[in-house]
This record gives C-alpha cells, sequence and structure tokens, in this order.
C-alpha cells in the first residue's frame, strides 16, 4: 500500500466515528440524585430512551476500535528530518 493510500484509509475511518457526545451521558446526568447515584425509576420512566442512548454508545464503540484497528495496522514510518 502506498502512503497516499494509509492515509485514505485512516480518513475514512476516523469518519466512522461519530461526535462524542453520547446521549447516554446525557441521560445520566439527568437522572443523577444530589449523592451522586442513578434514579432508577426515572431510567425506567425512559427505558425507550436508555435503550437508544446504549446503542448509540454501542455503534461509537464499535466505530472506535474501526478507527484503532485502521492506524494500528499501518506501516511504521521514518519521519524526514527538516534541517
Amino acid at each position: 500500500m502506498t502512503e497516499a493510500n494509509d492515509i485514505d484509509r485512516v480518513v475514512r475511518a476516523l469518519k466512522t466515528v461519530p461526535e462524542k457526545s453520547l446521549l447516554i451521558v446525557e441521560i445520566a446526568n439527568q437522572v443523577a440524585t444530589k449523592g451522586g447515584e442513578l434514579d432508577y425509576d426515572m431510567l425506567i420512566d425512559r427505558q425507550r430512551e436508555v435503550n437508544l442512548a446504549v446503542a448509540e454508545a454501542k455503534a461509537y464503540s464499535q466505530a472506535t476500535q474501526k478507527a484503532i484497528r485502521a492506524l494500528s495496522e499501518l506501516p511504521a514510518r521514518r519521519g524526514e528530518a527538516n534541517v
């Protein structure tokens, strides 16, 4: 593979990684009690939204793993010194 192909592969992999603001984090912040625990009754009431948030988090994880694999499979290259 050429360096240009390697770069294209990495860019394509990184583009599949969604934004890092995940719904599951927002929900956890919204249902936290003053003591920092989760209010399970509120989570039950929002079960459909929680399921969506879990699916989103899993997709983010899978896309991130794909990007990591693409980066880790690249051959090491020596940089040229700009003197």
